[in-house]
C-alpha cells in the first residue's frame, strides 16, 4: 500500500503513505456525496448541487479534509498491519503533498509496542511464603459467625444507652431552615458506632420510646458538604423504638444450629479446613503474581501512553460495573464519596500501566516461549466461565461458540506462560533486614524531649484515626483507594478478578449501606 517506514524509535514510528492521485479521487466524490447538503448554492435545492460548482464556488479544494479524513478511517488497519512493530492508538497525521493530479503523500506518527529482550528466563525467583492458619484465626471467624447470628432484643422497660441500637425519624433545621437530605425516616443507629455526626448519637441516650426532642449539633469544618461545614443544626427527632443485640455462646448448640455439625470441636474443624483451602489458593495467586513480577523486572521499557490510557479507561468502566452489581450508581457512588471521575482514573492510572507492562513482557515470553492460544483452551476458558454464571458449561460454551471470544485470548495466554515458568521458578526465603542500631543521643535532655515528641505523635495518630471514624467523606475515600489498590494484575483474565469482586464487592456494600447515616446525607 506504499507504505515507507522514515524513523523508528523504542516506542514511536513514522512512515509515509502515498497514495495515488485515481485513487484518492474516489474519496474526494465521497466527501462530496457525503456533505452536499451542507452546501447553499443559488439556483440549486439545497444538497443538489453537482460538484464541479461546488469547488467553483468554495474552491478547488473543498472537499480535501473530508476525503482524506475517509481515507484515513479506511485504510489505516491495513497499513498497520504492513508496520514491523504493533501501531498503538490513533496516529498523528502530516500532510506532505496535496496538489491535485499528483499522488498524495501523509507522514504518520503512530505509538508502537516496544521490542523488548527478556533474559534468562528460567529460574525466577520469587519469595517463598510460608503461612499457616493460627488458633486465633480460627477463632476471629467463629466470632464473625457469631456476631453474624446475635439475636436482638427488643426494648420496652427503660430508656436509651450506649450500645443499644434504635430506630429513629429526624428533620434537620439550619437557622431554622429544613436543608436536603436532612430528613428521614426509619432510620437505624447503634448509639456509640459514632457514625452519625459528632453528639449526635449521644443525646438519644436517656430518652424513651415515642418521645419527641431535639437533637443540636454542629456539623464539622470538612464535612464534604461544604454549605453546611461548620454550621449549627438542630434535629427534630422521633425515637420509634429501641433494641439490643445477644451474642449466643459458642456451644454445641450453637454449632448445630449455624451447621451440619453436631459439636462446637466439628465446626471449628471445619472452619480451619476451608481457612486453610482459602489460604492455598490466596498463596497459589500470590506466586503467579510475584511470578510476573520477577519476568518483568527483567525488562526496562516505557509503556506506551496510549496503551495506558486505554486500559485505564477499561478498568474505570469496571468499576462501575462493579458498583452497578451492588445497585449502585456511578453518580450516587462520588456524590457520598465526593470523589471525581479523574480521581478515580488517577488512582487506577498505575494499576493499568502495571497490566499493560506485564501484558507485553508476557506477550514477549509467549513468543520466545512458542506458546500460542488454541480453540481448545478457548473452550475450555468459556466451560470455566460458566460456572461463574450459574450455568451448565457445555450449553454455556454452545451459546458463546459463535460469538468472537478472541478477547479472551490474553488471559489465556498469560495462563499459559505463568504455568510455565512456574515449571522452574526457585521460592526464596526473604530475609528481614535487622533493625539499624541507633546511636545514643548526646545529651539527656534530647532523649526525653525523644519520648515527649513520640508521645505526641501517637496522640496526632489516635486523633487521624479517630476524625476518620466519624468524618464518611475521608473514611469513604479510604475505602475507595484500598478498592483500587486490591484491583492489581490478573494472570488469567478471570481468576483474580473474582477474588478481587469479592473484596470489592464487599466495599461497594458499605458504601451502599453508608447512604443511609445522617453523616453522608
Amino acid at each position: 500500500m506504499n507504505v515507507k517506514v522514515v524513523e523508528s524509535k523504542d516506542n514511536e514510528l513514522k512512515f509515509d503513505w502515498t497514495l495515488p492521485w485515481n485513487e484518492f479521487e474516489k474519496y474526494i466524490e465521497t466527501a462530496y456525496k457525503r456533505t452536499r447538503g451542507h452546501f447553499r448554492i443559488d439556483g440549486f435545492r439545497k444538497g443538489k448541487a453537482p460538484r464541479h460548482i461546488i469547488e467553483n464556488f468554495y474552491g478547488k479544494g473543498v472537499f480535501y479534509e473530508d476525503a482524506l479524513n475517509i481515507a484515513i478511517d479506511e485504510n489505516y488497519e491495513k497499513l498497520a498491519e504492513e508496520l514491523p512493530k504493533t501501531a498503538v492508538g490513533m496516529p498523528s497525521v502530516d500532510v506532505k503533498e496535496l496538489e491535485s493530479g499528483k499522488d498524495v503523500v501523509m507522514e504518520f506518527t503512530t505509538e508502537v509496542v516496544p521490542e523488548i529482550v527478556i533474559k534468562d528466563m528460567k529460574n525466577l525467583e520469587i519469595p517463598k511464603i510460608e503461612e499457616e492458619i493460627t488458633d486465633e484465626a480460627v477463632q476471629a471467624e467463629l466470632e464473625n459467625q457469631r456476631r453474624n447470628n446475635q439475636r436482638e432484643i427488643i426494648i420496652d422497660d427503660r430508656a436509651a444507652e450506649k450500645g443499644d441500637t434504635v430506630d429513629i425519624d429526624f428533620e434537620g433545621f439550619i437557622d431554622g431552615v429544613a436543608f436536603e437530605g436532612g430528613k428521614a425516616e426509619g432510620t437505624t443507629l447503634e448509639i456509640g458506632a459514632g457514625k452519625f455526626i459528632p453528639g449526635f448519637e449521644d443525646q438519644i441516650i436517656g430518652k424513651n420510646i415515642n418521645d419527641e426532642f431535639d437533637i443540636t449539633v454542629t456539623f464539622p469544618e470538612d464535612y464534604h458538604a461544604k454549605e453546611y461545614a461548620g454550621k449549627e443544626a438542630v434535629f427534630k427527632t422521633k425515637l420509634n423504638s429501641i433494641s439490643k443485640y445477644e451474642l449466643p455462646e459458642l456451644d454445641d448448640d450453637f454449632a448445630s444450629e449455624v451447621s451440619e455439625f453436631e459439636t462446637i470441636k466439628e465446626l471449628e474443624a471445619d472452619i480451619r479446613k476451608k481457612l486453610e483451602e482459602r489460604l492455598q489458593e490466596s498463596i497459589a495467586i500470590r506466586d503467579e503474581n510475584n511470578t510476573v513480577d520477577a519476568l518483568v523486572a527483567k525488562t526496562d521499557f516505557e509503556v506506551p501512553k496510549a496503551l495506558i490510557e486505554s486500559q485505564t479507561n477499561q478498568e474505570f468502566e469496571d468499576f462501575k460495573f462493579r458498583l452497578r452489581q451492588q445497585g449502585m450508581d456511578y453518580e450516587d457512588f462520588i456524590k457520598y464519596t465526593g470523589q471525581n471521575e479523574e480521581g478515580i482514573k488517577n488512582e487506577l492510572r498505575p494499576i493499568a500501566e502495571k497490566k499493560t507492562r506485564a501484558n507485553i513482557v508476557l506477550d514477549t515470553a509467549a513468543k520466545e516461549l512458542g506458546i500460542e492460544v488454541t480453540d481448545a483452551d478457548r473452550e475450555e476458558a468459556i466451560k470455566s466461565a460458566a460456572t461463574g454464571y450459574g450455568m451448565d458449561p457445555d450449553k454455556f460454551f454452545e451459546m458463546a461458540k459463535n460469538q468472537d471470544i478472541t478477547f479472551m485470548d490474553t488471559g489465556i495466554l498469560n495462563k499459559k506462560v505463568v504455568e510455565e515458568l512456574m515449571k522452574t521458578v526457585k521460592r526464596v526465603e526473604v530475609k528481614e533486614e535487622e533493625p539499624k542500631e541507633e546511636k545514643k543521643p548526646a545529651k539527656k535532655t534530647t532523649k526525653k524531649t525523644t519520648k515527649k515528641a513520640d508521645k505526641e505523635s501517637e496522640e496526632v495518630k489516635e486523633a487521624t484515626e479517630e476524625k476518620e471514624k466519624k468524618t464518611p467523606k475521608k473514611a469513604s475515600k479510604k475505602k475507595t483507594e484500598k478498592l483500587v489498590e486490591e484491583a492489581d494484575f490478573d494472570v488469567e483474565g478471570k481468576k483474580e478478578k473474582k477474588t478481587t469482586k469479592k473484596k470489592i464487592d464487599k466495599k461497594v456494600k458499605e458504601e451502599k449501606e453508608e447512604k443511609e447515616d445522617i453523616e453522608e446525607k
